[in-house]
């Protein structure tokens, strides 16, 4: 309450001297300028005034420990995911193109290091009542298109 006191008071008694600095104010030259200096020393003292009435709104802002996410062991295993997917689509592909039936393919991928995916096995299953000569062509024909540094197996279901 004493804070609206304050501001009606200073209100008053700025209103006052700016009637008087009015009647004071000299020729025509510099009416308008003085005009405008008093306005705005009335202005800062009316917002000054009526500042300390409006309680200050003030935001409390607090730093939240955000746990940092490791997201290379992320992306690395899901480029091997798709590195190995890819790897095995194409040899499904390759399979069904030759007129071979199989029940899975299997490949196996490593991140050896950084910016290094490598394909080491590919194993190939069949049924359990297939033929060996058939399998073996299977094999081959993986094998071939593979190359040597990738290792290709084979296993029957159960």
């Amino acid at each position: 309450m004493t804070e609206i006191k304050q501001a009606a008071l200073c209100i008053c008694i700025l209103g006052a001297a700016a009637g008087l600095l009015r009647m004071l104010i000299p020729s025509e030259k510099y009416k308008t300028r003085i005009t405008f200096l008093i306005a705005c020393i009335f202005s800062l003292c009316l917002i000054n005034a009526v500042k300390g009435i409006i309680p200050s709104v003030s935001i409390d802002t607090q730093a939240f420990n955000v746990p940092q996410v490791d997201f290379s062991e992320k992306l690395s295993e899901q480029a091997r995911v798709t590195a190995a997917r890819a790897v095995r689509e194409k040899i499904e592909r390759l399979l069904c193109d030759n007129g071979f039936d199989y029940d899975k393919v299997y490949v196996i991928a490593h991140i050896d290091g950084a910016f290094c995916i490598s394909i080491t096995e590919v194993e190939l299953v069949f049924d359990a009542d297939a033929d060996e000569a058939y399998i073996s062509d299977a094999v081959a024909l993986v094998q071939a298109a593979s190359g040597d540094e990738i290792t290709v197996r084979y296993s029957k279901s159960r």
